[in-house]
């Protein structure tokens, strides 16, 4: 039981779960059990009240409801890092993590646009190769061992958390579809409500949750995707209870089990299902798939680095404590570990659909494998102390 608790505690173990349900959601697909699993992902699920009525897929209720709770732990920890955390105490060091989100974001942007730029409806992809799916590359980084100094985790979460502030900012403005005005009326009254209860620092748990619920059923109908109500909500916790009590670490906390251990692992169950046997090998060299590709495994790894090296040779940043340049690029190259976000945002470019024959999924899994298996072997063999 002891080394359950442990285990259970261990930052790198969410990643290894990652990877299990990855491989299983492959194996599945491709085995005679596919039929079982489709069925599983396709499952109709949802509930009426009066004329309202909400029904998905329960797919669609993974990449809209519960990866809602995922944003909702980045606001958390968003907020806290400028109130308290190492962003409040030394505002210079958002520099470094700030200025290498950019560089993931905008190169490998570029790169995927280059190679589309003739077909309007491929570009609409762009910003796939953009995310990096920080559990994994996580994992990556405190398996390579305590060779490497503590300060690189630091500035990978870091980066992190402004990478996935891009992809929230992605989501709201290029894949929102048509807006619903008594939708956004609603979500509007219920952040106001969210502000006086925070104005007048109330923690009780079960106002902001029926808050925040709401404000999701509307976001969701209002065309913005209902993501964003995750990190709206989390930006609305008081830090502490009246008698000074921490209440938002608290949340957080609670939070970290369920994200590392249920959600996120579901989320990759139900999205890495590709059947091999449908891919057109015609498609593996399509635009989409060499652009993610190249994208996410050339054009994260470059972007980060160059943008980082930049803001450090021009004196506006500094290197992470004990860290050199090999060892910097090392973590660069895992953030081409797109994987989880990759495959949600493809989802909203292409509105989860096979016309491509799964080869943007492949590229996709492809181009994360590559970049944690070089990633590792460079940060152990080639950076290590």
């Amino acid at each position: 039981m002891q080394r359950l608790k442990l285990l259970l505690k261990n930052e790198a173990f969410g990643g290894v779960l990652l990877i299990i349900a990855t491989f299983c959601a492959l194996w599945i697909e491709n085995t005679s059990y596919s039929e079982y699993y489709r069925n599983f992902i396709d499952l109709s699920v949802g509930f009426k009240v009066g004329e309202f009525e909400l029904f998905k897929p329960f797919l669609l209720w993974i990449n809209d409801g519960l990866i809602a709770i995922f944003f909702f732990a980045i606001g958390l920890e968003l907020k806290q890092e400028f109130a308290e955390g190492e962003f409040k105490k030394n505002p210079k060091s958002i520099v470094l993590p700030l200025s290498a989100a950019l560089g993931g974001i905008i190169v490998p942007a570029l790169i995927f646009a280059l190679i589309n730029f003739e077909n309007a409806y491929t570009l609409k992809g762009w910003a796939i190769p953009t995310a990096t799916d920080t559990a994994f590359a996580l994992a990556i980084l405190i398996m390579v061992g305590k060779s490497l100094p503590s300060s690189l985790k630091i500035f990978l979460l870091s980066l992190a958390i402004f990478d996935d502030v891009g992809a929230i900012l992605i989501i709201a403005i290029f894949y929102t579809s048509e807006l619903s005005a008594l939708a956004l009326v609603v979500a509007s009254l219920c952040i106001a409500s969210l502000f006086v209860l925070n104005w007048l620092n109330i923690t009780r748990k079960s106002l902001y949750f029926i808050c925040s619920l709401v404000l999701w059923l509307s976001v969701l109908k209002s065309g913005v995707h209902a993501t964003l109500a995750g990190i709206i909500t989390a930006l609305f916790i008081p830090l502490y209870t009246k008698k000074g009590e921490p209440f938002l670490e608290h949340i957080n906390e609670n939070l970290k089990f369920s994200l590392y251990f249920i959600i996120l692992p579901l989320f990759a169950f139900a999205n890495a299902g590709v059947n091999l046997s449908k891919i057109d090998m015609s498609s593996i060299f399509s635009g989409v798939s060499l652009g993610i590709f190249l994208g996410l495994f050339v054009g994260k790894q470059v972007g980060v680095f160059i943008f980082s090296y930049i803001s450090i040779k021009l004196k506006l940043a500094k290197l992470p404590e004990g860290a050199n340049f090999k060892q910097l690029y090392g973590v660069c190259i895992l953030t081409g570990i797109g994987f989880t976000m990759s495959l949600f945002i493809d989802g909203l470019a292409y509105e989860v659909s096979d016309i491509f024959h799964y080869a943007d999924n492949f590229a996709i899994l492809m181009a994360s494998f590559c970049s944690g298996i070089f990633g590792f072997i460079y940060l152990k063999f080639f950076a290590s102390k």
